[in-house]
């Protein structure tokens, strides 16, 4: 497996993850023993403001805020001084893309050498990078030299239809290479380059939660979702490698906002609302009418699903992750939900992703079961 990254790294013994989501920032102050990960503080502080990353001038000033605060509550946790930083920035901004590439060779009898081995991963990268901003400027209206590619893995390698480790020394005339890009728009560089700079902050390494997802779950068949504030993200794994990396705009808060409407509550008492609905802690009289106002909201959200989700045969196991996963109509579509064309090895079976699922993790915090800061942990798995 071939990984190219803009970083270096080095041995270091603290690390901090700040995960900025589109909500929060959550923070973690961990070290490595071993193979093991231990958690010495930890933090989740809310943005001032609602939707702060929605135009090209986000409020740099309320990310500053609530990072500042995360780092310093979860440092005096900690009771330690970080020596680096694993960052991961929203899905809507930080992207991961899984492309399928092919390559002919003109000679299949020779052995691939060093030198061909050097120029046919240079094409593909190459070709690869082409293909993902021409996509994403369809999508996004974003141009394609506007987007920054921060590092590209190869996550298998067929000659001729088999997989093989690597290409050196073998001989072949198709090949075919499995691609995860990580990119994000070039203009948010700036801002958060003034960000880290304002706050002092030893950047060692911008992170995709795919990348620590995989590393964990190694060998899985599973679809994983993570049900954030404003987005849904989709991580989809077959043997262990990513197949499928996407996202769509529908969250946690989607179904704030369609209480609040239908009650005339304000969004922070309708969220507080939702919660609470959640843990089944209010009246089965109230559950049910929340229950038919969140119908459309999760159908929508279950059309989006289905719209990502390639069209072969699924894993049915689904672990669903993210402060939006405990809304019971998420695992409820998922497993009684009409997924049309789709089909999958066996009746897809919902598992909530928690703390007690991530072997060799130990929380001296005792503070980690809020399934919002699962996808923190995963940057923890990137060191």
């Amino acid at each position: 497996m071939l990984k190219f990254s803009l970083f270096q790294k080095k041995k270091i013994k603290c690390f901090l993850a700040i995960d900025i989501g589109t909500e929060a920032v959550k923070a973690l102050v961990f070290k490595k023993e071993d193979k093991k990960i231990v958690i010495l503080g930890s933090s989740l502080q809310y943005f001032d403001k609602f939707s702060v990353f929605d135009s090209r001038d986000f409020e740099v000033d309320v990310i500053k805020k609530a990072i500042s605060k995360a780092i310093e509550e979860a440092e005096k946790e900690a009771k330690e001084k970080p020596e680096g930083i694993f960052l991961g920035l929203p899905a809507n901004i930080l992207r991961g893309k899984v492309i399928f590439q092919n390559f002919k060779r003109e000679d299949s009898k020779k052995l691939i050498d060093k030198k061909e081995e050097k120029e046919i991963y240079q094409t593909v990268l190459k070709d690869g990078q082409k293909k993902i901003s021409e996509d994403f400027a369809r999508e996004s209206g974003i141009l394609p030299e506007e987007i920054q590619f921060l590092k590209a893995e190869i996550l298998e390698t067929k000659i001729d239809g088999y997989n093989v480790p690597e290409l050196l020394k073998f001989s072949g005339k198709q090949l075919e290479f499995g691609i995860f890009f990580i990119f994000f728009p070039k203009h948010y560089l700036n801002n958060f380059k003034k960000i880290s700079q304002d706050l002092n902050l030893r950047i060692f390494d911008i992170c995709h939660q795919a990348q620590g997802l995989t590393n964990f779950f190694e060998g899985a068949d599973a679809i994983f979702l993570d049900i954030g504030g404003e987005i849904s993200q989709i991580f989809l794994t077959i043997g262990g490698k990513l197949k499928l990396v996407d996202i769509f705009n529908i969250g946690g808060k989607n179904f704030s906002q369609i209480l609040s409407e239908n009650l005339g509550l304000r969004e922070e008492r309708a969220k507080l609302l939702k919660e609470r609905y959640s843990k089944g802690e209010i009246s089965k009289e109230i559950q049910k009418r929340i229950k038919e106002i969140f119908v459309p909201v999760i159908q929508d959200w279950f059309e989006n699903l289905k719209l990502k989700l390639q069209k072969t045969l699924l894993p049915s196991s689904i672990f669903l992750f993210g402060g939006g996963s405990l809304l019971p109509e998420i695992a409820e579509i998922l497993t009684k939900g009409n997924w049309g064309e789709l089909s999958f090895f066996n009746k897809p079976e919902v598992k909530f992703l928690s703390l007690k699922d991530l072997k060799n993790i130990e929380d001296i915090t005792k503070t980690l079961n809020n399934p919002q800061f699962t996808p923190t942990l995963f940057l923890c798995y990137t060191s």
